[in-house]
C-alpha cells in the first residue's frame, strides 16, 4: 500500500468543506443520500433500481458502441458495454474537462478511484455488475482552462483562435506543442512511448473529443473503463422532458435554495451559484447562455430568440443544441445512467452538495458522492534526502510557514519555545491579582497592563531568537524548502499542477498500475506513494 496515509487536515491545500466531508460530519446529513461506504453503496443500488428508466439501457449501449467505432476494445470493455443491458448492472462515474494531455495528475486519480471502487464492489457484491464510466465534458467552452499542461515546471500551451465547445476544436495547430514537448522528454527511458501517445492521439484525430477518448483509452482500456461523450442527440433526447422543466420551472435555481442556505449557515463557500436557467444553446460554433425575456427566451448574445412554444419545439427536434451547465450536467448524467456513485474532486463535492433537493424534486436518485483519491508521488531519492535532513513526510506536507518554524526549532540547540515561560508569568500575575482583589482592586488594572507588557516582551524576544537561529541554520532549512517547492509547484499540491507524463517517462504504462495498487478509494486520507 501507500508509503503513508495522512489525514487531510494535516496536509496543506485542502478546504474546510472537504476536511469536514471526509470526516463524515453530521451537518451534511440533509445534503447527501449517504456517506461513502461499501454498505451504503449497496443501499444505493436499491434506491437507483426503483426510479431508473430501464429502457435507457438500449440507447446507452447503442451510442457507446457507435462512439467506439474506430477504437479497438479490450475483451473487458466489450463485456462491460454488453453488461449495461442487464438490470443488475450499475455504473460508478467520474468526469472531467478535456485537458490537454489530461492536464494535472488529479485527472488520473479520479479515474483510478472509479476503477478501484468498481473492483471493490464487484468483489463484495458479485451478484451485480459494476462498470467504470468516464464522462467527457466535451461541451465545456472554457478553452483557457484546458489548453495547457506542465512538465517539470515547464508549461506547454496550445493556442487556437477557435471558439465554442472545446470538444469540437480541430487539432491542426497542435503540431507546435508536440515539437516543443518532444525536446523536453527526449532523454527519459520512456520518451518514445509518451511522444508516440501524444502524436497518435492529437495529430491523428479529427477533434479534441476524439483525441481525449484515444488518450484515456490508452491509459485505462485494460481496466475496462467506458468513456461517454454525452454531446449527442440520442442521449439528450432521453432528457428532453427535464430540459423543458428547467426552462419552465427554473428547477435548479428554485430547488437548490435550501441547500445553498444550509451551506452558507455552515460558513462554506458556494462553489457554483445557479442561474435562473442553467442551460446553454449551441449553434454556429458558439455556446451561449439561455436567458428568459418578457416575451420568451433568447441567447445571451441576442442572436437566437424563441417564444415559449418555439423553444419547446426546438428542444424536441434538436435536443443536441441544448447544453447543461456545471449544475445541470449532474442531473443529465444521473438521469440517463444507472449510476450509484459520482467521484469528484473537492470543488465537485462542494457543488454536488447543493443539488440533493433538486434531484428529489425530479424523483431522480441522488448518488453517493465520493471525494477522489488525492496523492503525492515521492521519488525515493527525495525520501532519502528528507531522512538525512531529519524531516518526516508529515512535516513536508505542512503549510510552508509552519514547516519553517518547526525546522528552526528542530535544528536549533536552544530552547526557542517560550510557552512555559509565558504560562508561568500568567500564573504569577494571577496570584498578584488575587492579592490585589483583597486589598486594592484598583491595582488590578495596573497589574493587567504590566502582564501584557511582559508577555509582549517575551513574544518579541522569542521572534528575535527565531530569526537569529534561522540565519544560523539557513542552508539546511533552504534545502528542505527546496524539496517542498518541488512537491508543491507554484505553492500548490503536486496533483494540481504536474502532468502524468512527468512520471510516465520513467515508468511507462506501468505507472498506472503502480498508482492504482497503492490507492484505496474509500480511505478518506491523503496518500503518499514512493515512486
Amino acid at each position: 500500500m501507500s508509503l503513508r496515509e495522512i489525514e487531510y487536515n494535516k496536509v496543506d491545500g485542502f478546504s474546510k468543506l472537504l476536511i469536514d466531508y471526509v470526516s463524515n460530519s453530521d451537518h451534511f446529513n440533509d445534503l447527501i443520500s449517504d456517506f461513502p461506504s461499501i454498505d451504503n453503496l449497496n443501499k444505493q443500488i436499491s434506491r437507483k433500481s426503483k426510479n431508473y428508466d430501464k429502457t435507457f439501457r438500449e440507447t446507452l449501449i447503442k451510442e457507446i458502441s457507435t462512439q467506439y467505432n474506430d477504437i479497438d476494445l479490450t475483451e473487458l470493455q466489450k463485456s462491460n458495454i454488453k453488461k449495461l443491458a442487464e438490470n443488475k448492472t450499475f455504473t460508478i462515474t467520474t468526469g472531467h474537462q478535456l485537458n490537454l494531455l489530461t492536464g494535472p495528475m488529479y485527472f488520473i486519480y479520479k479515474i483510478i478511484s472509479v476503477v478501484n471502487l468498481c473492483e471493490k464492489m464487484q468483489r463484495k457484491y458479485s451478484k451485480y455488475n459494476f462498470v467504470p464510466i468516464f464522462w467527457m465534458a466535451s461541451e465545456d467552452h472554457d478553452f483557457d482552462e484546458i489548453n495547457h499542461f506542465s512538465f517539470h515546471g515547464s508549461k506547454f500551451n496550445w493556442s487556437s483562435p477557435q471558439t465554442g465547445i472545446v470538444g469540437e476544436f480541430k487539432l491542426d495547430s497542435i503540431k507546435d506543442v508536440a515539437i516543443e514537448f518532444e525536446k523536453f522528454v527526449s532523454d527519459f527511458p520512456y520518451s518514445n512511448e509518451i511522444i508516440k501517445i501524444f502524436r497518435d492521439c492529437y495529430m491523428n484525430s479529427t477533434d479534441l473529443s476524439v483525441a481525449t477518448r484515444k488518450l484515456v483509452n490508452i491509459l485505462f482500456r485494460k481496466n475496462g473503463l467506458i468513456i461517454i461523450d454525452a454531446n449527442n442527440k440520442n442521449l439528450k433526447s432521453l432528457f428532453c422532458d427535464i430540459i423543458k422543466k428547467e426552462i419552465n420551472e427554473k428547477i435548479i435555481f428554485n430547488q437548490s435554495k435550501k441547500s445553498i442556505q444550509r451551506l452558507n449557515e455552515l460558513n462554506y463557500n458556494i462553489q457554483a451559484n445557479p442561474r435562473e436557467i442553467n442551460l446553454f444553446y449551441i449553434e454556429d460554433g458558439k455556446r451561449e447562455r439561455i436567458i428568459e425575456m418578457k416575451n420568451g427566451f433568447q441567447t445571451s448574445n441576442g442572436l437566437k430568440k424563441w417564444s415559449s412554444e418555439q423553444i419547446h419545439d426546438d428542444i424536441k427536434s434538436s435536443p443536441e443544441k441544448f447544453s447543461p451547465n456545471v449544475l445541470f450536467r449532474p442531473i443529465f448524467q444521473e438521469y440517463i445512467l444507472p449510476n450509484i456513485c459520482y467521484i469528484g474532486g473537492p470543488a465537485e463535492v462542494a457543488y454536488w452538495l447543493q443539488l440533493k433537493s433538486v434531484f428529489e424534486s425530479l424523483n431522480i436518485s441522488f448518488p453517493i458522492i465520493l471525494n477522489r483519491n488525492s496523492a503525492l508521488l515521492l521519488d525515493k531519492r527525495l525520501i532519502d534526502k528528507l531522512n538525512k535532513l531529519d524531516v518526516s513526510i508529515e512535516e513536508i506536507l505542512m503549510p510552508k510557514e509552519i514547516l519553517k518554524e518547526k525546522l528552526i526549532k528542530k535544528y536549533s540547540k536552544l530552547k526557542l519555545d517560550f510557552t512555559n515561560l509565558k504560562q508561568n508569568l500568567t500564573d504569577q500575575f494571577l496570584e498578584l491579582k488575587k492579592i490585589a482583589s483583597q486589598t486594592d482592586k484598583s491595582f488590578i488594572g495596573a497589574l493587567s497592563a504590566q502582564e501584557k507588557k511582559q508577555i509582549n516582551g517575551l513574544n518579541m524576544l522569542e521572534k528575535r531568537l527565531m530569526k537569529s537561529e534561522e540565519k544560523v541554520h539557513q542552508d539546511k532549512i533552504n534545502r528542505v524548502l527546496k524539496i517542498r517547492d518541488k512537491l508543491f509547484p507554484n505553492g500548490k499540491p503536486q496533483e494540481r499542477i504536474s502532468n502524468f507524463s512527468e512520471f510516465y517517462v520513467n515508468k511507462g504504462i506501468d505507472m498506472i498500475s503502480l498508482i492504482k495498487n497503492n490507492l484505496d478509494p474509500l480511505s478518506r486520507k491523503f496518500s503518499v506513494i514512493e515512486f
